[in-house]
């Protein structure tokens, strides 16, 4: 079990907790909820240390256990009464900030694409656009949820455009990783999300930001 702590994985760490904090102050309840996502990100980080994720050749792959929980937790969420009840204590405006933690992790990809990490197709010099979303999060925020100045029609496209570049990188990743299923990118794979700090990206960040776009597509009047 060995730690990284280079300035990259220092920075990741730091988005982390930045987008837990972003995520539970929007709630009504944001030390349990904190509380929650801090233990989990710790499960996950500490299984990253050891190296089970990058076991990438047998089926099903082990990574399988770095998001299989967000995607079960989210389908929990919005299918269960008692996810719906959770949900209904998000404020919509807060919620929109949590998403101005794409920026830095979008810098922090360019940074692991320069040590060879991901390949560029992952970085906003290849097909992720994902930082568009949070470069305009802070102008949602305040002029649209704020001042009304936005209309809730242009708010809710924004949410829809922020999911399908959330997709859009997804499967890219998916598919530039050093597993079976891999099609792409096999010069310079995406093998950074398979080790600690950066397993939490798919493990914890892109699962927040994905809830913070369905919080904002809902139907309440937060």
């Amino acid at each position: 079990m060995s730690t990284d702590l280079s300035p990259l994985a220092i920075a990741f760490i730091g988005i982390t907790l930045l987008a837990i904090h972003l995520f539970a102050r929007a709630h009504q309840h944001p030390r349990k909820l904190t509380t929650l996502l801090l233990g989990y990100a710790a499960v996950q980080y500490l299984v990253g240390l050891t190296g089970f994720y990058q076991y990438t050749e047998v089926l099903p792959p082990p990574f399988l256990l770095n998001i299989l929980p967000a995607v079960l937790a989210i389908s929990w969420l919005f299918f269960s009464g008692a996810g719906r009840a959770l949900l209904a204590g998000f404020d919509r405006r807060r919620i929109t900030l949590l998403h101005v933690v794409r920026v830095p992790v979008e810098l922090v990809l360019y940074g692991l694409f320069l040590a060879e990490q991901l390949p560029r197709i992952m970085t906003f010099e290849g097909n992720n656009f994902d930082i568009m979303i949070g470069l305009t999060a802070p102008a949602i925020w305040y002029f649209g949820y704020g001042k009304g100045w936005v209309t809730p029609g242009l708010i809710r496209i924004w949410h829809y455009v922020g999911l399908l570049l959330l997709l859009n990188i997804v499967v890219t990743a998916i598919l530039a990783a050093p597993t079976p299923f891999q099609q792409i990118a096999f010069a310079q794979p995406n093998v950074a999300v398979l080790r600690a700090p950066f397993n939490l990206l798919p493990a914890v960040v892109v699962p927040l930001v994905v809830v913070g776009h369905l919080v904002g597509l809902g139907t309440d009047k937060k």
